[in-house]
């Protein structure tokens, strides 16, 4: 009996080895030959010109393919035959097409971006609480990179179905700040600075119209809205500007910028 499942492992033994020799060469050889494969790719779509989010997401389902190849080849080693894989998966086809819900969702989600382009490479859009400059779209996720360096993935099922708005599709945007000023502030003379701040700044655009009204009577302030007209590039700079300049120029024209108070009376 010992004799005997010594012969069967001598036999078995060879082929065992060899196969995982097998495998252990494809591991090792094929991430050269998908990223050999991959640039190529990358070089074709970067020659025919090829839009940069399209590009990433080609190259992310190629990727993906060269991976379910890949697995599909250690099967083939290991001697599983795939039809016998395939059988397997389509019995469990209710369970893998729950598992994979998501995944479609967000498969679906990606190509519906693609094909509607909402927005490219490089635009800056906001969706919820969730906001960055559009890097790179993949077979499942969207990649943002938010403006102090951090990488935000969003699945693309969450962007195609939730609202979205592109900072970075106009070239000017509208800027619109508040200013409180106290009750017995003449109106005239806030309108009259602020107009002065607006004319004088060099980002506002000038061709643009310039709005300054009252807006809100609180129960303390007099709110007054200035909206202007900058290059998006210069909406964050021009906005901070804004806040610095009309702080020292109320302080100038002894323009009183309301606060909490609390008056205590003595009897």
């Amino acid at each position: 009996m010992t004799a005997d499942l010594i012969a069967k492992l001598a036999d078995v033994l060879p082929i065992i080895f060899g196969k995982l020799v097998a495998v252990i060469v494809v591991m090792i050889l094929w991430p050269k030959i998908s990223k050999l494969l991959l640039n190529t790719f990358k070089g074709i779509m970067m020659r025919r010109k090829v839009d940069p989010l399209l590009e990433s997401f080609t190259t992310s389902i190629a990727s993906t393919l060269l991976h379910i190849v890949l697995f599909f080849i250690i099967i083939g080693i290991a001697g599983i035959k795939a039809t016998s894989l395939i059988t397997v998966l389509g019995t469990a086809g209710l369970a893998v097409g729950l598992a994979l819900q998501g995944s479609l969702a967000n498969l679906a989600g990606g190509v519906l971006i693609l094909f509607f382009k909402p927005f490219t490479k490089d635009d800056y859009i906001v969706s919820g609480a969730i906001e960055g400059t559009v890097d790179k779209i993949q077979i499942l996720y969207t990649i943002l990179v938010t403006p102090d360096n951090r990488v935000v993935i969003v699945p693309n099922g969450q962007l195609a179905n939730n609202a979205i708005t592109n900072v970075s599709q106009k070239p000017i945007r509208r800027l619109d700040l508040t200013f409180s000023v106290a009750y017995d502030t003449p109106i005239q003379k806030v309108k009259e600075v602020l107009n002065k701040i607006a004319e004088t700044h060099p980002a506002v655009l000038k061709d643009h119209p310039v709005n300054i009204r009252l807006s809100v009577q609180n129960e303390s302030s007099l709110d007054f809205i200035c909206r202007v007209w900058v290059k998006k590039e210069d909406y964050w700079n021009t906005k901070f500007d804004f806040t610095e300049i009309v702080k020292e120029e109320f302080d100038k024209n002894n323009i009183e910028i309301p606060y909490r108070k609390l008056e205590v009376y003595s009897k």
